[in-house]
């Protein structure tokens, strides 16, 4: 099995022998593949923003999250 590092660096390799007439095109793929990232700092944020909720709070959001779904699976099976 290749290790992440092992395939960043083929990557790498690869990029490297791209005609540089290219390059904006492979720019652009890059970008878009950005675009659904979240950076790590942003999502670390969120750390211990629900540590003090209380449980019946929780409970009923839990509770409400699943009835929602299932009424939206149902609108979409229609």
């Amino acid at each position: 099995m290749i290790t992440d590092t092992q395939r960043r660096t083929q990557i790498l390799r690869k990029i490297n022998r791209i005609p540089v007439d290219k390059l904006k095109e492979l720019d652009d793929f890059v970008s878009k593949l950005e675009e659904g990232v979240i950076p790590k700092s942003k999502t670390i944020s969120f750390v211990g923003v629900w540590r003090d909720i209380d449980d019946t709070v929780f409970n009923d959001l839990t509770n409400e999250l699943i009835n929602h779904r299932q009424r939206s699976r149902r609108r979409i099976d229609e």
